[in-house]
């Protein structure tokens, strides 16, 4: 990759990464409780009712952390972090897997929203 795509793809990948590692952070800022934490995980609070009931970003984690995604796999793309966009996205692609899992494990149906 020449250069100046490398120094842009980057750039971009960093903007990316800043925004999503911003929702993350203010939405794990926003949980009081063990409680919330596992409420967050299973995603009760991925609808914006749910998250606003909590207050602050918690909506936004999931977003959050797809926007970390993006970025560490845009990061794959330049030679200098190449290996640390790889086990961004690896480690990222683990922990939506496993919440995904343990979610469908866990279902909710039929039980009362709080």
């Amino acid at each position: 990759m020449k250069l100046r795509a490398s120094n842009l793809a980057s750039l971009f990948a960093g903007i990316v990464s800043l925004v999503g590692l911003v929702l993350t952070i203010g939405a794990l800022g926003a949980i009081k409780s063990t409680d919330e934490l596992h409420r967050l995980m299973t995603y009760d609070y991925v609808s914006i009712v749910d998250g606003q009931a909590v207050g602050g970003m918690v909506s936004d984690f999931f977003t959050g952390v797809a926007m970390l995604l993006i970025g560490s796999v845009l990061f794959m793309k330049v030679d200098r972090v190449r290996r640390f966009g790889k086990v961004a996205a690896g480690t990222l692609l683990l922990f939506i897997s496993l919440t995904l899992v343990y979610a469908c494990v866990n279902p909710r149906i039929g039980v009362r929203p709080y």
